[in-house]
């Protein structure tokens, strides 16, 4: 089999699995459709399709929508950048150094155990009910996967690696960039491809968790407060198209990597 053709086989595959995965939503939403015309539950409780799009119209000409995605965007961003950077360096630091990583494995190793939602309390503490709380627990949930990737990483390249840069003599410099670095660069990918998805989960638990604020998460605190529950259908029908997007961004970036990879072994 060509290249050529095994590239389309495998965008056949996708194909065909996108196909499958839209016959479950369909029938859910064929059975909302159903039960809320023959008003078998309270509309109250379960509203029809045709207000949850209303409340979506309504939303998008007054600009809200587009006003509360950004604001999730900005937050998830940051977020991902600074813990991206603080795992993916503490990660090489202690992978590439033994004594750093006898002196701060074990207390990390111990803390991974703490669920994030733990540190709340304590954020709202030291840093107050705000943004910068916000930023922080979505950075910490970023952390984690970044650091344990990047770290085993470096730790799993192999001695017979190691032994090529000693060959050709490179400086400590030229190994990190032209050994070190392109080794654990795919399980440092992994670890960024993990956070990726969920630093959109943790956005969601910032936005409801901490103070009030724009964002994807209001419209369900308002519709909550208010009961009208296609306020707040809408709002998780947002979140969830998000998430999808950043799911399949994720997975994008993989296919990247796995190109990369293969790029190197011809």
């Amino acid at each position: 089999m060509t290249e050529k053709t095994a590239v389309q086989a495998q965008q056949k595959k996708s194909l065909d699995f996108d196909y499958r995965g839209w016959v479950i939503p369909l029938i859910l939403f064929l059975l909302w459709y159903i039960t809320t015309d023959q008003k078998w539950v309270d509309p109250a409780l379960l509203p029809r399709p045709h207000n949850v799009w209303q409340v979506f119209v309504e939303s998008w000409q007054s600009k809200e929508l587009i006003e509360n995605i950004l604001y999730s965007l900005a937050r998830n961003t940051t977020g991902f950048i600074a813990g991206g950077l603080i795992g993916a360096a503490l990660g090489l630091l202690l992978g590439l150094n033994s004594w750093a990583d006898r002196f701060f494995s074990p207390t990390l190793n111990a803390i991974k155990h703490v669920a994030v939602f733990a540190w709340i309390p304590l954020m709202i503490m030291w840093f107050g009910n705000g943004e910068l709380s916000k930023v922080i627990f979505i950075a910490l949930v970023v952390f984690y996967p970044v650091f344990f990737n990047t770290y085993d990483g470096v730790k799993n390249i192999s001695e017979k690696t190691k032994e090529v840069a000693k060959i050709f003599q490179l400086s400590k410099f030229s190994t990190f960039f032209k050994v070190i670095l392109p080794s654990a660069a795919p399980s440092i990918f992994a670890g960024l491809n993990i956070a990726l998805v969920f630093s959109w989960v943790a956005t969601i638990g910032a936005e409801y968790f901490f103070v009030a604020a724009p964002g994807v998460v209001n419209p369900i605190l308002d519709g909550q407060s208010l009961f009208k529950m296609e306020v707040v259908l809408y709002g998780m029908a947002i979140i969830a198209v998000v998430g999808l997007l950043f799911s399949k961004l994720a997975q994008f970036f993989e296919g990247y990597n796995l190109r990369w990879r293969q790029g190197l072994h011809k």
